[in-house]
């Protein structure tokens, strides 16, 4: 499973075998999402950071009318590295919070540079369920998401990305979920659901265990987070 994509920008990424959260940056992108929802496929609906500067109180509003349509919210946080003004995303960012409890929505979230934030701010909205995408913060935090309940993504980046590793050699395997981030490229890397399955075989290796044992822990994880173990 893909735990973080923008199916919206290419559609054809979509395949019967893998489930994929789909994010969203904007409310248009938010619309195209819906439009995929399918039976492998979870809308997200959500303001990106790095759009939030350009997002206005009556857009904000008309996200209220998305919630009961979408399966969780993101692609939606902070980021100190590429946008400038941080008070107008923490505010952005305040407003799904608060959808996210009212609606008992998952969130999926963006953190770069903030991560720190990103963890308090859950928990001061007392939000259950949380998936820190491609994380690359402090280990100690990383300790802390996870005695939180919370999840941390593992990227298909990590073949290329020795900082990642560290993750991986960390966090627990009842506290991840592997993603591509599609179809973003990292450093000539275009990363797509079909890298997913070479990632489940990284994490395998550095974790001593079967891929088959780190592919359905991911699942595992993934129903806990959306909320189908609980929807039974």
């Amino acid at each position: 499973m893909d735990a973080h994509v923008h199916l919206y920008e290419d559609p054809t990424m979509a395949d019967e075998e893998t489930i994929l959260v789909a994010v969203s940056d904007d409310l248009e992108s938010s619309l195209k999402t819906l439009s995929l929802k399918g039976e492998n496929v979870v809308p997200c609906v959500g303001v990106h950071p790095w759009s939030s500067p350009e997002v206005g109180e009556e857009e904000l509003k008309e996200f209220e009318k998305l919630v009961e349509r979408a399966l969780c919210l993101g692609e939606i946080g902070l980021d100190k590295r590429y946008v400038p003004d941080f008070e107008k995303q923490r505010r952005v960012f305040e407003h799904f919070l608060t959808l996210s409890k009212e609606y008992s929505l998952p969130v999926n979230l963006h953190a770069l540079d903030a991560w720190e934030e990103v963890f308090n701010m859950l928990l001061r909205y007392d939000v259950d369920r949380a998936y820190f995408h491609w994380f690359n913060g402090p280990l100690h935090l990383l300790d802390e998401i996870v005695s939180q309940g919370y999840y941390v993504g593992i990227n298909a980046a990590a073949k290329i990305q020795k900082k990642h590793l560290r993750v991986i050699e960390r966090a627990p395997l009842t506290s991840i979920m592997t993603e591509s981030d599609g179809p973003y490229v990292y450093r000539g890397v275009k990363l797509t659901p079909k890298a997913v399955p070479e990632l489940i075989g990284i994490i395998a290796k550095v974790k001593k265990v079967s891929e088959e044992a780190v592919a359905e822990a991911v699942l595992r994880n993934f129903k806990r987070w959306s909320g189908a173990l609980a929807q039974g």
